[in-house]
Order: C-alpha cells, then sequence, then structure tokens
C-alpha cells in the first residue's frame, strides 16, 4: 500500500464510514418505500462518494509507484502495477 495511503488512512476510513451509511440509510429507504426518485438521488451520491475514493487511490498508486522507481525499484515492474490499478480503477467507471 502506499506511503500516501497511510497518511490519508483516516480521512478514507471517514469517507468509508459515511458510503456505510449512506448506505444503510438506502436500505431504509426501500424498506420504508420511499420514492424511486429518492432512492435513486441517494444511489448517485453514494457512487460519488466511491468513485472520489476510487481516485484518491489511484493517485496514491501513481505517486507510490514514481516514489519507487525514484528509490531505484524497476520502472517496468512498477508500471506493470500502474497499469494494473488503472484497469481496475476504469472498470468502476
Amino acid at each position: 500500500m502506499s506511503h500516501k495511503i497511510g497518511h490519508q488512512k483516516t480521512e478514507l476510513v471517514k469517507r468509508l464510514n459515511k458510503i456505510e451509511g449512506q448506505i444503510s440509510g438506502i436500505k431504509r429507504m426501500v424498506e420504508n418505500e420511499k420514492s424511486y426518485a429518492d432512492i435513486l438521488i441517494q444511489l448517485n451520491s453514494s457512487r460519488s462518494a466511491i468513485q472520489k475514493i476510487s481516485q484518491i487511490l489511484l493517485e496514491a498508486q501513481a505517486e507510490h509507484s514514481l516514489m519507487l522507481v525514484n528509490e531505484g525499484e524497476n520502472l517496468e515492474t512498477q508500471m506493470t502495477v500502474l497499469r494494473q490499478t488503472i484497469i481496475q480503477y476504469n472498470k468502476m467507471n
């Protein structure tokens, strides 16, 4: 895991807790038969929050890979790691 993630761990956990709360709220909305439009609004909000976390992780991986190459790690190895991370990120969009 990236050095940046270590520094951002608290922030990421806060974001994940918020998403967890949003999902619980959406579940209650479904159980209470709230309007589909209201549920979709909350789903979109949760999806945006998840996408933001994905962006933070992608940026952290890029910075981490560059830092490792700067410290002497193999460039091709780190490019492979970064490509795999980008592929996973793109699957979310």
